[in-house]
């Protein structure tokens, strides 16, 4: 659409306020001129759709061929070219999404920043603490559990969405690129199950790894309807939403 084209709908139509964007905001102003219907479409789909407990989060492109220093190529996606969002969705219907901002360091708006690592390793040294030798001596465990899990940008996308919705117990399936044990163990500590489709250099079992690399081309002998089940080194028993291939 030519430029004076778009100044003559924009007498009649105007769909954002244009003397309300922030040139200095870090949301670029593209989303800022969305980002009022977009905030109103969620917030009506909340009052309207309540979610179920199985849900998916994906990256999803907005098709847009105009000139825009936000837009993103994905190759592959059957509309390439466009705005990315992150979204969790049910059944193709998108309940909440989060803007995708290119060339920042956490990629997604409302992403908080992971937690900074603490420089004192526990081992009874001078920071502030006598260490797991201290926690043992007074019978105690480490609290390792209360530490913060930090997760990187991808990441933390899929934990800022399930924390929008109504709180609840959710299982969520991701695909591999934001697949991580670190990303699990978050999830599992907000009260979240989680499946993934996993690579074959992210730490699983070598022999599902051999079958992952045998599956690219073609040569998987699993039968349909077929289970595999590998034990755990210490043969313990984990809930079945732990894990997932």
């Amino acid at each position: 659409m030519p430029y004076w084209k778009f100044q003559l709908i924009h007498r009649h139509l105007r769909p954002f306020d244009h003397s309300k964007i922030d040139e200095t905001a870090p949301l670029p102003k593209v989303f800022q001129a969305a980002n009022e219907w977009s905030n109103h479409i969620q917030a009506v789909s909340a009052e309207i759709f309540v979610p179920g407990s199985h849900l998916a989060v994906d990256e999803c492109i907005i098709r847009y061929t105009g000139r825009s220093n936000e837009t993103t190529l994905v190759k592959g996606k059957p509309d390439p070219l466009g705005f990315k969002i992150w979204v969790i969705a049910q059944q193709g219907f998108f309940i909440r999404w989060l803007w995708h901002i290119k060339e920042a360091k956490y990629v997604a708006v409302g992403v908080e920043p992971p937690p900074p690592k603490s420089s004192t390793q526990g081992r009874g040294g001078r920071g502030g603490g006598r260490g797991r030798g201290a926690a043992k001596a007074a019978g105690k465990k480490p609290a390792t559990e209360d530490k913060p899990i930090a997760l990187n940008s991808t990441q933390s996308v899929v934990v800022a969405l399930a924390n929008m919705l109504p709180k609840a117990t959710y299982h969520v399936f991701v695909d591999n690129l934001f697949s991580s044990s670190d990303l699990f163990r978050s999830l599992r500590k907000h009260g979240h199950g989680a499946t993934d489709t996993a690579r074959p250099n992210c730490g699983i079992h070598k022999e599902l790894q051999q079958d992952k690399k045998a599956d690219g081309g073609g040569k998987t002998s699993y039968e349909f309807n077929q289970v595999k089940v590998i034990p755990t080194p210490d043969n313990q028993v984990l809930a079945s939403d732990t894990f997932g291939m």
